[in-house]
C-alpha cells in the first residue's frame, strides 16, 4: 500500500465509506455471486465508478493480514471528475475543449507522464476506463510531478459512451495509433479534439477504434516502427498546442 492511500477492510466500513461519498480507487472482493450484501456492494461500487477486482481469498490474505470479511478497498489520492460537468465547464469559459482518453493504459509510470506533459500541453482532463486502468497511487503522483492534483481525471464506466458524449458535444475523437496513413501533424487540432491512445501492448481497442470520428499517426522515418505510449502521447499533445499557439 502507498503512503497516499488509504486501506480499508471488512464489511461494513468498506460499505459505510462508499455511502459516504468517499473517493476509492479499487475494491477487491471475493468472488461469492450468490451473496446479497456482496451483489449490492459490487453495485453500488460500480454505480460510483470504483474499480471492483474479483479476487480469491489468497489474494485478500496477502493485502490484508486482518480480518477483511472478504472485502478490502483503497482511497485514491485524488478526487475523480465528472467528464460530463468539466465539457460543460470549458464551452462556458469559451474555450476549445482539448481531452486525452488512454484506453486501459495500465503503466503507472507512463500514466504519471502523460498527465505532466497533458497538463503542460493545456489539456482539460485525462478519461480512463473504471476497470483496467493504471492505478492511481503514489508512484503515478510523483512521475507526474504532481500534475494528478491540477488535471482532472475522469473514470467512465464505459469508454465507447464517453466518446459518444464527446460527439453529442462536437468534440472529434481522434485514435493515435500506426495503422492509418493521416499524419498528426496534418490534422486539424484547432477544433474541439479528444485525442484516444490504446495500451502499451494491445493497442486501442477495435470497439473504439470504430468509433473514433478519424485517425493519426507519428510519421516515423527510423526502422523502429512504434513509440512508447507516454511518448507518443507527448508528441500528439504538443502537435495539439502547436497549432493552437503558432
Amino acid at each position: 500500500m502507498k503512503k497516499d492511500q488509504q486501506q480499508i477492510y471488512g464489511f461494513h466500513p468498506v460499505m459505510e465509506a462508499l455511502l459516504s461519498g468517499k473517493t476509492l480507487d479499487k475494491l477487491f472482493i471475493i468472488n461469492t455471486e450468490n451473496n446479497p450484501q456482496t451483489i449490492d456492494m459490487i453495485s453500488l461500487a460500480r454505480k460510483m465508478q470504483v474499480s471492483v477486482i474479483k479476487v480469491p481469498k489468497e489474494k485478500l490474505n496477502k493485502l490484508c493480514r486482518a480480518n477483511h470479511q472478504g472485502v478490502v478497498a483503497y482511497t485514491s489520492p485524488i478526487d475523480f471528475g465528472d467528464i460530463e460537468m468539466i465539457i460543460q465547464s470549458v464551452f462556458e469559459q469559451g474555450e476549445v475543449p482539448f481531452f486525452i482518453m488512454l484506453d486501459k493504459v495500465n503503466d503507472v509510470r507512463n500514466f504519471g507522464s502523460i498527465s505532466r506533459t497533458a497538463l503542460s500541453a493545456g489539456c482539460h482532463a485525462i478519461i480512463i476506463p473504471y476497470k483496467g486502468a493504471a492505478a492511481i497511487n503514489e508512484d503515478a503522483i510523483k512521475t507526474s510531478a504532481g500534475a494528478l492534483h491540477h488535471l482532472p481525471v475522469c473514470k467512465v464506466m464505459s469508454m465507447g459512451d464517453a466518446i459518444k458524449l464527446m460527439s453529442a458535444s462536437g468534440i472529434t475523437t481522434i485514435a493515435c495509433h500506426e495503422k492509418t496513413e493521416t499524419s498528426i501533424h496534418k490534422v486539424d487540432l484547432c477544433r474541439p479534439v479528444n485525442l484516444l491512445f490504446g495500451n502499451e501492448g494491445n493497442g486501442i481497442d477495435p470497439h473504439l477504434l470504430r468509433m473514433a470520428s478519424e485517425s493519426a499517426l507519428i510519421p516515423m522515418y527510423g526502422e523502429v516502427s512504434s513509440l512508447n505510449v507516454s511518448v507518443a502521447a507527448g508528441i500528439c499533445l504538443f502537435e495539439v498546442s502547436r497549432q493552437r499557439n503558432p
